[in-house]
């Protein structure tokens, strides 16, 4: 993959991350404070806010346990986890 279309690749997954945090957020009625307090590692209402408005990216550790919180299987968006036999990995060249 050429480095502009991985680019692109990447500034989608980071826009989408950041709607899909506050989809989740607001699913489960929960304030950002609120979030912020379920999160297993320290993190406070602002540091959601800037998750959402994409001054900061989220870790994936972060984005993980959010989708915990949320009941949904991190294997269902990121399917290579916990996968002991990955052989079937692609290497991606430029």
């Amino acid at each position: 993959m050429k480095t502009c279309e991985r680019k692109k690749t990447t500034f989608s997954f980071k826009v989408e991350s950041q709607r899909f945090i506050r989809q989740i957020r607001q699913e489960l009625g929960l304030s950002q404070a609120a979030l912020a307090k379920k999160m297993i590692s320290d993190c406070d209402q602002s540091t959601i806010s800037n998750w959402e408005s994409g001054k900061c990216e989220i870790p994936l550790s972060k984005f993980i346990d959010i989708l915990l919180i949320s009941g949904r299987n991190p294997k269902s968006y990121f399917g290579f986890l916990g996968n002991e036999n990955n052989n079937d990995a692609e290497e991606v060249k430029e």
